[in-house]
């Protein structure tokens, strides 16, 4: 595994002017506006949005290659299209996160693979492969993000935290969308095996939420959720927004995976609004 620390580059120029438009809000930002008092403290919440960062710079690497599945499907042009400026929505989350985090104290030390950002498809067929990315990336992992910021938002104690928050939510509602989308399109060429398949694939997805939940952690506020709110949020969201919506597309989540969820995992010490 080859880590390496995860950092963050710019090249400026022409492609920077490029970028403008869309990362502009950044710099709208309430960067003036007090922050709490023991904002010294906020190693919990330095470590979320470092970790957020780095799930957003994921993410964008999920679109890349959910937009190229799309194309090797031969999916309707709208949808490639929506996949690919989702890359740039992800990159510009990732800009703000790591500028909120240096707002808190600064980012926290993190040692990443970027050669394996996200996981590859298993099916040989370009539809099934694009269903299987997309049902991971916008049905699973987008899914449980917006309920989970939307939480994090309201418990942020922060107007910065909270102006920031609100923009990517904006952007992470659309992001969930494209996968029902896809998948009401495709239902016709999905046969039952295909359908269990995908439903296996969520429910992988969503077993690797666990390590979130269970056990102790820090308070809320700055963007961090507390145990006791985050862990019975995110399990009613991965029924209310994945496991049902999938299943009325003829999708079924192994009960095993959703139980797996709801009994917890390991425990970590703080947790992120979403993914």
């Amino acid at each position: 595994m080859a880590l390496a620390a995860f950092e963050l580059s710019s090249i400026g120029g022409p492609w920077a002017r490029r970028l403008a438009p869309r990362r502009a809000w950044i710099d709208e930002l309430p960067w003036d506006a007090p922050l709490p008092d023991d904002v010294h403290e906020a190693h919990g919440a330095r470590a979320v949005w470092t970790r957020t960062a780095f799930s957003e710079y994921a993410s964008a690497a999920a679109f890349a290659e959910i937009a190229a599945a799309l194309l090797a499907a031969g999916a309707p042009l709208e949808l490639i299209a929506a996949a690919g400026d989702f890359v740039v929505d992800e990159l510009v989350h990732t800009e703000a996160a790591a500028r909120v985090a240096a707002a808190l104290g600064g980012a926290v030390a993190l040692e990443v693979d970027l050669a394996k950002l996200c996981r590859p498809a298993e099916a040989g067929h370009p539809l099934l492969r694009a269903a299987e990315l997309i049902v991971r990336t916008s049905c699973v992992g987008e899914a449980l993000t917006v309920p989970m910021l939307r939480l994090s938002r309201a418990l942020s104690g922060s107007a910065l935290v909270e102006a920031a928050l609100s923009h990517v939510l904006r952007d992470e509602a659309a992001h969930s969308q494209l996968g029902w989308w896809f998948l009401d399109l495709a239902e016709p060429r999905l046969d039952e095996e295909d359908r269990a398949q995908l439903g296996r694939v969520a429910g992988a997805a969503l077993r690797a939420f666990t390590p979130l939940l269970g056990g102790s952690c820090t308070r809320s506020g700055l963007g961090a959720v507390a145990c006791d709110r985050y862990d019975p949020a995110l399990v009613e969201a991965a029924q209310r927004n994945v496991a049902e919506p999938l299943a009325a597309r003829g999708i079924e989540v192994p009960a095993a995976d959703l139980a797996a969820l709801a009994g917890h995992g390991s425990p970590l010490e703080d947790r992120a609004g979403g993914a």
